[in-house]
């Protein structure tokens, strides 16, 4: 009768104790390493959506600048320009206020690039302006704006631009960390700013324009408590000439 009370006796309160301690344990660790990869791949997943945002930010702006300065003078017969005393009034070029005639670069600077170009396809000269702003939501971001071109001078006579976010959490853009660099023929680099107006000389030699940009996630990676952040640098060969000045290696004239 001793020997059967012993074979159905069950656990101590001391071995279930253990046991469930050793259970607790292991699945505070089991879900410890899941909410560890969840984390993980929250952040790559956030990566990868910068990523994805820059990159395709990059492929538009290198299709944008390989159309800017198309068409151009040489795409036309003379009688289908504006005659120059329709235009005589603009400086630097007569030629420059034909709607359908796109000067190329007008404005470079580390965070604002201005071009004229038939950037879609339509046959219609654009003036498109790319541009950093450092308020609004999901600001600092750059923004871009498409307008077809009026007639009228290329920097002060254009139409009030519309613009749309393109990429969010922009954190270069100053003096020591462009989004934008232009360089000479001769690959020296152009002090910014330059525009069409007060600097054609410069803007007549500038045949590559560089762009770097360093996009933040607004998401803090709880592991590390710092927000990601993705880093592209794209550079563009300018492919038609600028009707800013004559005489330059760019120029038309």
């Amino acid at each position: 009768m001793q020997a059967n009370r012993k074979s159905q006796s069950g656990f101590s309160l001391i071995e279930v104790m253990v046991v469930l301690l050793i259970t607790t344990i292991l699945g505070g660790l089991i879900f410890s390493q899941i909410d560890t990869v969840q984390q993980r791949s929250n952040v790559e997943e956030q990566k990868l959506d910068l990523f994805q945002e820059a990159r395709d930010f990059m492929d538009q702006m290198s299709r944008d600048l390989h159309q800017a300065g198309y068409p151009n003078i040489h795409n036309f017969a003379p009688n289908e320009l504006l005659t120059q005393s329709t235009c005589a009034s603009l400086s630097p070029t007569t030629l420059s206020c034909d709607p359908n005639v796109a000067v190329g670069l007008v404005k470079v600077d580390v965070g604002e690039l201005w071009f004229e170009g038939d950037v879609d396809g339509t046959g219609k000269v654009s003036s498109v302006q790319y541009q950093l702003v450092s308020t609004g939501t999901g600001c600092p971001c750059l923004r871009r704006s498409q307008i077809y071109k009026q007639a009228g001078d290329p920097l002060t006579g254009q139409g009030t631009p519309q613009f749309y976010t393109e990429i969010q959490g922009v954190q270069n853009g100053t003096t020591s960390s462009p989004i934008f660099s232009a360089f000479h023929t001769d690959n020296s680099s152009v002090t910014l700013p330059v525009d069409y107006n007060t600097n054609p000389t410069d803007i007549a030699s500038i045949n590559e324009i560089k762009v770097t940009i360093t996009a933040q996630s607004k998401y803090v990676d709880a592991k590390t408590g710092v927000k990601p952040s993705v880093t592209m640098v794209s550079t563009v060969k300018l492919n038609n000439c600028s009707l800013a000045t004559s005489g330059q290696t760019m120029s038309c004239q």
